[in-house]
């Protein structure tokens, strides 16, 4: 069988490898696609991103596209698919856009629609020039690959028509953090906290866990929040009480932390709290509940789908609930890790992807 001349669109990369759950997906589907004899995979990437995929790719297929920040997204879509790149079997955006004039089967993953669900959670420049990309781009793909049920459904409510061409490919509950040790974070060793990974934009609620923690931090003096997460892209929400906080040592505001610590984090986290408003999937439920912690999260259709059932779920909108529940937790001895075996890997999600796209070309 001739490999499919496949290429990963990548360009939210950065030459670390390392970032959110967008990055995440696509650092994984990388590796898996490198990994098989029947897809020859290119990868067209940022600007200086190169070194995230030097030992996935052969030399000679990462393509660069030029332009960074929100106007980099309207370059990609115009003329993201062209020159070098032009001789492709199959063309897969992995973060929102598909570019224009594919001579191939166009595949895009639908992560969350928060482009149209929540525009106001996006800077001026990146909400008007998304918008019509995104929307092209969505009825332009042969394959619409969504990482779950929820996101199924946001989608099918905007443009119907494009149901036939969907298929659910969610992420794994194996975790890729296990696959290295577990590096301590050393402001947290030997102390009680809880952690919230996500950046501070309105939508990932973090501010409410910020606040509800007043309660906890007078009731619990020496517990400690732990806050994880890159600064947001957009309008910034960490809470009321985040700088007295931070001052008292009852936040330690940890910014990204590496895979090592952070699986360290999952792992010595007394409980783990996912207080999102909408989520595309809820990675930080699924890589916590993966390595056996206790997780709280809202009432989000894409956090329920991702812990299975097997979280508490609280409320979005009220902080007493989270400080009560956490306090709950935190007074409580312990309990005995247990991750659950895996159902999916990252490897079901390329399987899956794969036979969509030959599905599709059939």
């Amino acid at each position: 069988m001739t490999p499919l001349r496949y290429l990963l669109v990548a360009t939210h990369v950065p030459a670390s490898g390392a970032g959110g759950g967008m990055v995440r997906y696509t650092m994984e589907m990388a590796r898996g696609l490198a990994a098989r004899d029947d897809v020859e995979l290119h990868v067209l990437a940022a600007p200086g991103a190169d070194p995230a995929f030097a030992e996935l790719v052969e030399p000679g297929r990462v393509h660069t596209l030029p332009g960074r920040g929100p106007a980099a997204s309207a370059v990609e879509w115009l003329a993201g698919a062209r020159g070098d790149r032009a001789g492709m079997d199959v063309v897969h955006g992995t973060k929102q856009i598909l570019p224009r004039g594919l001579p191939g089967t166009g595949v895009l993953t639908v992560h969350d629609m928060l482009a149209l669900d929540r525009p106001w959670d996006f800077g001026t420049a990146k909400r008007w020039l998304l918008r019509t990309p995104y929307l092209a781009s969505l009825r332009q793909a042969d394959v619409l690959l969504c990482v779950s049920e929820a996101t199924r459904a946001r989608l099918t409510s905007y443009l119907p028509s494009v149901a036939e061409r969907i298929q659910v490919v969610p992420h794994p509950d194996a975790s890729p953090l296990t696959g290295a040790p577990a590096q301590p974070v050393p402001e947290l060793a030997g102390r009680t906290f809880a952690l919230v990974v996500g950046d501070p934009s309105p939508r990932k609620n973090v501010g409410l866990v910020v606040d509800a923690w007043e309660q906890v931090h007078a009731q619990d003096p020496d517990a400690v929040l732990a806050v994880v997460g890159p600064d947001s892209w957009g309008p910034t929400d960490r809470g009321q009480a985040f700088a007295r906080l931070v001052d008292a040592g009852a936040v330690a505001a940890l910014g990204h932390v590496p895979d090592p610590q952070l699986r360290w984090l999952y792992e010595n986290a007394r409980v783990v709290l996912c207080p999102s408003l909408a989520e595309g999937f809820g990675l930080p439920a699924a890589e916590a509940l993966a390595v056996g912690a206790t997780v709280l999260t809202s009432e989000d259709p894409a956090l329920a789908e991702a812990s299975a059932g097997r979280a508490e779920r609280l409320p979005a909108r009220r902080p007493e609930v989270w400080a009560e529940a956490v306090l709950r937790h935190l007074g409580a001895p312990p309990a005995p890790r247990t991750p659950p075996e895996p159902r999916r890997t990252w490897a079901d999600v390329v399987d899956e992807s794969l036979e969509a796209v030959r599905g599709a070309r059939r």
